[in-house]
């Protein structure tokens, strides 16, 4: 833990698989989000999981959205 600087850098130690952490990161957040703004609790797991879905699966949207710019079309624009 030498010269770690929270919120700069990665914890020591979950450097490998941090970017596991949007997952169940994106499902509590859900679940917090509908518990607020759900006006009863039925259906209310199918609407958490609804969301964390599509909050992880636009984070791999953008993850290949910005895989293809920086690989494909930065390299083809020209330097000046």
């Amino acid at each position: 833990m030498q010269s770690w600087i929270p919120f700069i850098g990665p914890a020591p130690g979950v450097a490998r698989w941090w970017w596991l952490l949007v997952i169940p990161m994106s499902f509590l957040i859900s679940m917090a989000w509908k518990a607020v703004r759900q006006d009863d609790m039925n259906g209310y797991w199918k609407a958490v999981a609804k969301m964390g879905t599509q909050v992880v699966l636009g984070m791999v949207g953008l993850f290949v959205f910005m895989a293809i710019f920086l690989r494909v079309i930065v390299p083809m624009m020209p330097a000046e």
